[in-house]
């Protein structure tokens, strides 16, 4: 069962055998909690590559004329699983790879330039050095000047969005409630009052299990590419 920010920190701070609140604000105890469930949430929705976080979103275009192929990607975003420029695939290269194939390339009036990135076509390859922009191996001159944000488009796991106030609900499956709020029990435990909860870190380990488990049946049933880029982003 879904619960708010609220409710979660109210449960907690009644296993703790604190004074009780009617915000997150009440207290500084509340105010610790709350941002223990967060931090907890935010590793739980990061620490695996959950089917439920997926989602299609764009590149960011720069409009940079002096370096038309390179494009940010969304904070929001913690992997990438493919990207399409203008409906078709583009894969993946390692930096390495991607400069050498660059370095090969022959210079042509109008069709490559003098740093090996083509001007005649949407890109094919890309890469990042960075994990915040990813560069591309071309674009289409005679349709733009670099590439553009409707253009792109990426899939993979997005960042959970937080609210940090009573009412906030944090959008993930019900089914992981019970693991957050055992995980936050346990944290809250161990920094508050500086005692392991044996009880709350059997149900959070027995949570995790079951949710992987699942997570790992839907990921059976699909394709995986294997040119997943993760940004490490939290």
């Amino acid at each position: 069962m879904s619960k708010t920010l609220l409710e979660m920190v109210q449960d907690i701070v009644n296993d703790l055998d604190d004074d009780p609140v009617n915000s997150i604000d009440d207290t500084p105890e509340a105010e610790q909690i709350a941002q223990i469930v967060r931090t907890t949430c935010e590793e739980l929705v990061s620490s695996r590559n959950w089917e439920n976080f997926k989602a299609l979103t764009n590149l960011t275009g720069l409009g940079d004329t002096s370096n038309p192929t390179k494009m940010r990607i969304p904070d929001s975003v913690l992997e990438i699983e493919w990207v399409k420029y203008n409906g078709e695939d583009v894969t993946y290269l390692p930096p390495y790879q991607f400069k050498t194939m660059l370095f090969n390339r022959e210079e042509l009036t109008g069709v490559v330039d003098s740093n090996g990135y083509v001007l005649n076509r949407d890109p094919i390859y890309y890469t990042t050095y960075d994990g915040i922009y990813l560069y591309f191996d071309g674009y289409d001159s005679d349709t733009e000047n670099s590439l553009q944000t409707s253009n792109s488009t990426v899939f993979g796991q997005k960042a959970l969005e937080w609210t940090h106030t009573d009412g906030f609900t944090p959008a993930i499956p019900e089914k992981m409630f019970p693991v957050l709020l055992a995980d936050a029990k346990s944290t809250a435990f161990l920094v508050l009052k500086q005692q392991v909860n044996q009880k709350e870190e059997a149900k959070a380990r027995r949570g995790r299990t079951r949710l992987q488990s699942e997570n790992y049946r839907i990921r059976q049933a699909r394709h995986v590419t294997g040119n997943k880029v993760n940004y490490g982003r939290k």
